[in-house]
């Protein structure tokens, strides 16, 4: 595997961020959390189906680093068959940053914590940082997960520590999606990943409106940790909240599977093209 491997690290010395996606982030509010998230998207020119990646941030984030955030990720998918994986590196870079993978799998969205120093296949993270789902969907072109992630905007691994220095105003985060799904996917922790074929980039992330007075509350929602096969002790599914108002593109592009769990039609989608200020 090659999360953000061959091209990336020559595109990233020579070409801005600006050049390939804005870092002015479009505000969206899921209707059945109330959660308010920094959105950033990219457009099909650069990764078929679409990408978006959310977060929104503990009150005081401008002044005090954060270490956790609660996050939003839109995913693509070919169809329901080849559903893909997607990934976000919260250091920006593949290396020597916590990658976080998600992909749809028997119904539930299945994570996984990855850091390298290298470009090949990462290891597990073993480090502290920990993800329990608010809500996911799934259907034939598009995943959606938010969730909430503790100890994730700072990584030690193997005496390799980082963070993302949330104060600054800015992060550099980093996105990549595949069409092919993982090997064996059933475990998060035993995946082999492909080639992200479906796009790759970095954005310095302005995070204009990221840090709400709400956040608090909203870590309080109901929350569950899926594990996938090779949990000790499965987690219900009944306990994770559907989000019938995640943001999919227009039907028209695609005709979303009728056996699948569809988001609401009627949600907006954040403009990737909007000029960075």
């Amino acid at each position: 595997m090659r999360f953000f491997a061959h091209a990336f690290t020559a595109i990233a010395a020579i070409v801005p961020f600006s050049m390939a996606q804005s870092g002015t982030p479009v505000a969206y509010t899921d209707k059945d959390t109330g959660i308010t998230f920094d959105t950033w998207t990219v457009s099909e020119s650069l990764s078929k189906g679409g990408y978006t990646f959310g977060l929104a941030l503990p009150s005081d984030a401008l002044t005090t680093d954060a270490t956790e955030f609660i996050g939003y990720l839109l995913c693509s998918s070919t169809n329901a068959t080849f559903t893909g994986w997607c990934g976000v590196s919260l250091g920006g870079t593949m290396t020597d940053s916590l990658l976080l993978l998600a992909y749809p799998n028997g119904g539930d969205i299945l994570t996984s914590f990855r850091y390298t120093t290298e470009y090949h296949q990462p290891d597990v993270y073993t480090g502290n940082a920990k993800l329990t789902q608010i809500s996911s969907t799934i259907n034939a072109t598009h995943y959606s997960l938010i969730f909430r992630c503790s100890n994730c905007l700072q990584w030690n691994q193997g005496g390799k520590s980082g963070n993302a220095t949330t104060s600054a105003g800015v992060v550099n985060l980093g996105w990549a999606q595949s069409f092919a799904a993982p090997g064996s996917p059933g475990c998060p922790s035993d995946i082999s990943l492909h080639y992200h074929d479906n796009g790759h980039n970095i954005w310095a992330a302005t995070l204009k409106n990221a840090p709400n007075k709400s956040y608090d509350d909203w870590t309080k929602l109901p929350q569950t940790t899926v594990k996938g096969s090779c949990s000790t002790k499965a987690v219900p599914s009944s306990t994770r909240v559907p989000s019938s108002s995640t943001r999919v593109p227009s039907s028209s592009t695609r005709v979303p599977s009728s056996s699948t769990r569809v988001p609401s039609s009627s949600t907006r989608v954040p403009v990737s093209t909007t000029t960075p200020k």
